[in-house]
C-alpha cells in the first residue's frame, strides 16, 4: 500500500467520490471498455443496470475464478498490483452503492489470496465491507450465476435467465458482476481519461488487453499489448514488454 500511495495511489478513487455516478459511468461508456471476462460486454452498460433505482443493499461480485485452461492473467494483476484492482472495485461500488463486495477467487492461488487478505486490512474501515470467498476451481462458477450459486455455498449451477444477475444476483439482491481485469483498468479510465484509453487499440478495437503466454515459448508471461493486435504483428512482443514495465512494481 505504501508504494501503491506514493504512486498517485487513490487518487482515481478521490476523484471518482467527487463525481456523480452517472458522471462515471459516461466516462466508462464513453472508453468503450468491454468485460475482460471472456464475454466482451461493454463495462458501462452493465454498470448503469444497476443504478439508484435498483432496491438497497446492493453488491458487487468480482470473478477471480480463472479456470480456463492455461490462464494466470488475473492471477498476475493480484499478485503484481493488487490496489489497482481493488481501486477500480472501490470505485465500482461507489457508482452502484454496493454495501459489500464479494471477490471470487479460486483456491488454487493461495499467494494471491494471502497479498489479497493482507493488503485488504490496511484500507480505511469506512466504505463498502470486502469479503474473501474461495472457489474449488470449478471451471463452471466462471459462469456468472454459478459463480453466485457457490459464493453462497451452493453447488456451482448455472441459473435460469431472467431475471438477471442485475436484478436477483447475490442473496437475491442486485448484484453487478465484474471480472478482475476489467476492474484492474477502471482507475486508468478516471483518471488519464477516455482519449489515453482510446489511444491503444487496433483494427477497430480500442484499449489494452492482457495475453496469458505458456508452454515451449522463449518468452512466457502476461503480455500486455493493444487490443486487436494479432500474433503476425512483429512489434507485439515489443508493445507488450512497454507496458508490462509501465504497471509493474
Amino acid at each position: 500500500l505504501d508504494f501503491y500511495l506514493k504512486h498517485q495511489g487513490y487518487d482515481g478513487l478521490r476523484k471518482a467520490l467527487a463525481l456523480k455516478p452517472d458522471e462515471v459511468i459516461d466516462i466508462v461508456k464513453a472508453s468503450g471498455l468491454r468485460g475482460r471476462g471472456g464475454a466482451g460486454f461493454p463495462t458501462g452498460m452493465k454498470w448503469q443496470f444497476v443504478d439508484k433505482k435498483s432496491p438497497n443493499p446492493k453488491y458487487i461480485a468480482c470473478n477471480a475464478d480463472e479456470s480456463e485452461p492455461g490462464t494466470f492473467k488475473d492471477q498476475y494483476f493480484l499478485n503484481a498490483d493488487p490496489h489497482r484492482f481493488l481501486e477500480g472495485t472501490l470505485i465500482g461500488a461507489h457508482v452502484v452503492e454496493a454495501t459489500d463486495i464479494y471477490i471470487y477467487i479460486r483456491d488454487e492461488y493461495p499467494i494471491s489470496r494471502e497479498i489479497l487478505a493482507r493488503e485488504l486490512t490496511k484500507l480505511p474501515p469506512a466504505g463498502p465491507r470486502v469479503h474473501l470467498r474461495r472457489g474449488a476451481g470449478a471451471y463452471i462458477c466462471g459462469e456468472e450465476s454459478s459463480m453466485i450459486e457457490s459464493i453462497e455455498g451452493k453447488r456451482g449451477l448455472p441459473r435460469h435467465k431472467p431475471p438477471f444477475p442485475f436484478q436477483v444476483g447475490l442473496f437475491g439482491r442486485p448484484t453487478l458482476i465484474n471480472n478482475v481485469e476489467t476492474l484492474f483498468w477502471v482507475r486508468d479510465l478516471i483518471e488519464r481519461g477516455v482519449e489515453w484509453w482510446k489511444s491503444h487499440g487496433r483494427n477497430g478495437r480500442v484499449g489494452l488487453r492482457s495475453f496469458s503466454v505458456s508452454g515451449r515459448v522463449k518468452d512466457p508471461g502476461v503480455k500486455l499489448a493493444p487490443a486487436g493486435i494479432t500474433v503476425q504483428r512483429s512489434e507485439e512482443r515489443r508493445v507488450g514488454k512497454e507496458c508490462r514495465s509501465r504497471w509493474s512494481p
